[in-house]
């Protein structure tokens, strides 16, 4: 049954990126559209809230002024109060921040036990431990140390393609958001808008819409056997002082349109091998934490 409010799913909800995540240690954001954004302002909000966090990327980003620098091949103290971002080298020709290989991010993050441990004291270390490897609830609450990552390299563009060895997501991640830009919507999809257009050909020239976009979904790492023990986000990301945006925003169509969409091609895909053990759609101001979502499953 829907909401009298937004004609969406009962599991539905509004608020801020943090929020939208369920709270979850472990975050990774991939695609294209507002991924750097959408690491500094969870970063900011979980800060906030008082918690500690370690943010890296397991690709190359541009220096990150808002947090403290960490540049290491080992991480940073898991006692360290605010937050740090981890990097291990500096490209010399655009000074973008190398992050460490993905297995040292999984060692990291296993070492400090995000996944497995609540502590009840950071000073003195008293943690309580139980095993836990599977997609986590998205409506459960969490207190310790988070990872925020940045797990794909898009050049600023609006959507991102990927080649096989992207992205590179660590295996030990709770939640994983793709971002794209909402103001695709209604747009006929340019070569220059997306990163590798090579790697998805058949959907530039096409105007952006549900058809669009799940066509898009399905062949995107969501997906991804590899990651269906995860808990996943597609979010797109739209600016509400956009004046291209404004509607779609105020209106949920874009997340209404693409319920729809699955509801019409669910009975077509049925035989879909793999798919994540949970996916959540949303749509809103990352940077402002003006979001709305609901489940699909």
């Amino acid at each position: 049954m829907a909401s009298l409010e937004t004609k969406l799913p009962n599991r539905s909800g509004k608020g801020s990126l943090w929020k939208m995540t369920g709270q979850t240690h472990v975050v990774t954001f991939i695609g294209a559209g507002g991924k750097t954004t959408c690491v500094q302002a969870i970063t900011q909000e979980i800060v906030s809230a008082g918690q500690r966090v370690i943010a890296t990327t397991t690709t190359k980003v541009f220096p990150d002024a808002s947090m403290k620098r960490w540049k290491s091949s080992s991480p940073p103290p898991y006692e360290q109060q605010d937050a740090f971002f981890w990097y291990v080298d500096v490209l010399e020709d655009s000074g973008k921040w190398v992050g460490p290989p993905l297995q040292a991010v999984d060692e990291a993050i296993a070492n400090s036990n995000t996944n497995t441990c609540t502590c009840t004291s950071t000073r003195t270390k008293v943690c309580t431990c139980t095993s836990l490897r599977t997609a986590p609830d998205l409506h459960s609450d969490h207190n310790k140390l988070y990872w925020v990552i940045e797990g794909d390299g898009a050049r600023g563009l609006k959507l991102k393609c990927w080649e096989p060895h992207e992205p590179q997501i660590p295996k030990r991640s709770d939640c994983v958001v793709l971002v794209l830009k909402g103001g695709l919507w209604g747009k006929i999809l340019l070569e220059e808008q997306v990163h590798r257009p090579a790697c998805c050909s058949e959907l530039l020239g096409q105007v952006w819409d549900a058809e669009t976009a799940w066509c898009y979904f399905l062949r995107s790492p969501v997906f991804d056997p590899q990651y269906e023990l995860m808990s996943w986000v597609i979010l797109l990301n739209c600016h509400e002082k956009n004046a291209e945006n404004e509607d779609l925003v105020k209106s949920l169509v874009l997340l209404e349109d693409l319920r729809h969409r699955w509801e019409e091609i669910q009975p077509d895909i049925e035989d879909l091998k793999y798919r994540p053990s949970h996916l959540r759609l949303a749509a809103g101001d990352a940077k402002e934490g003006k979001l709305q979502w609901f489940d699909l499953w």
